[in-house]
């Protein structure tokens, strides 16, 4: 009896640790990762770009947003109620650990070359130039203006920033970069006993890379988990559960893309109220559903809709644009490969 219990757990916990290794650490192609290394960088370059015309406005000495206003609202916050979420995010992180390379550019001159180094670094991520330098140094730059500027930043930024974190730790240049692009030439030029026979498949070494998979689950993982607080935080709103959020939305003249206000009547209120509680019940079912096999395809269609209705009605194109960058961690390599052309090869 004791041997077959004991037999029992040595199979569970052993199935346990090899299905564990096997999601985490068996090697796959990093097709998916360069695919997301060029969305995130275009679109990190595009935020970053955005800031240009109002460079001085915004983050310049005399700015809107001067260091002294965060100095002196930290200052503030240590002396009142710290059950305040506010103040206690202050507290447990001051600004001395926020990194910005912009805090130590006072003139205006100084301030141009550093954002013009700062999307010149961006342009080279994206464009997969030695990208294990690069992707380090285009993530510090977006957590750069994060940090100087956290009054302009929206829902876009964190998502992008996290994308971009763990493009760091895996061969995000692997594929449809400049980098692999030099490795080819090199090979080329190599002396003939050295290069590889016409039996090996082509780019074979780089494009199994344990890394490459622990990058996207990491992804994967961290995605899934932003679905279900947006989840969560919808069901704690009455204005979801009524079905008038997207109508809400809507009324908002300031921000949305398309006009729906013309829609009327009770088919409109049907329509919103079947769009409201698809959206909450899309964002429920992700965390769940990407997980299989065979809903993952309908999961992943069903998000560029939904977001593309979002991003019409509430203007937000850049933090649905980085959604579904993210979600491009789940889609197959072999899928990858054959929409995107073989370059670089």
């Amino acid at each position: 009896m004791m041997g077959a219990v004991r037999d029992y757990f040595e199979a569970l916990f052993g199935g346990f640790g090899a299905g564990w290794t096997r999601f985490w650490f068996r090697p796959c192609d990093p097709a998916p990762l360069s695919l997301i290394r060029i969305a995130a960088g275009l679109t990190a370059f595009y935020l970053v770009l955005t800031y240009t015309p109002d460079l001085e406005t915004f983050f310049g000495r005399d700015g809107l947003e001067p260091l002294e206003m965060f100095d002196s609202l930290e200052q503030e916050s240590r002396g009142l109620d710290r059950q305040a979420i506010v103040h206690q995010i202050r507290e447990s992180m001051p600004r001395q650990y926020r990194f910005s390379y912009l805090d130590d550019l006072d003139s205006p001159g100084a301030l141009q070359a550093g954002h013009l180094a700062g999307l010149a670094v961006l342009a080279l991520f994206t464009a997969g130039l030695f990208t294990r330098v690069t992707s380090v140094l285009a993530l510090l730059v977006l957590l750069s203006y994060i940090h100087r500027g956290p009054l302009l930043t929206a829902q876009v930024e964190p998502i992008l920033a996290f994308v971009m974190f763990y493009l760091c730790l895996g061969p995000s240049g692997a594929e449809w970069s400049l980098d692999r692009w030099r490795a080819n030439r090199q090979a080329k030029n190599r002396p003939v006993s050295l290069q590889a026979s016409d039996s090996d498949p082509p780019g074979a070494a780089a494009r199994m890379s344990w890394g490459a998979t622990v990058a996207i689950r990491l992804i994967q993982v961290h995605l899934t988990l932003v679905y279900a607080m947006m989840a969560v935080g919808k069901l704690s709103s009455d204005v979801w559960w009524r079905g008038e959020a997207l109508w809400w939305l809507v009324a908002k003249a300031e921000s949305r893309l398309v006009d729906f206000t013309w829609l009327h009547g009770d088919f409109a209120r049907l329509a919103f109220d079947a769009m409201t509680n698809g959206v909450m019940l899309y964002q429920l079912a992700f965390p769940v559903l990407v997980w299989n096999r065979l809903a993952r395809p309908l999961v992943l269609g069903l998000g560029v809709v939904v977001w593309g209705l979002l991003s019409l009605v509430t203007g937000m194109v850049p933090f649905a644009l980085a959604m579904l960058i993210a979600s491009l961690a789940f889609v197959p390599a072999e899928t990858v490969r054959s929409a995107l052309p073989r370059c670089c090869e």
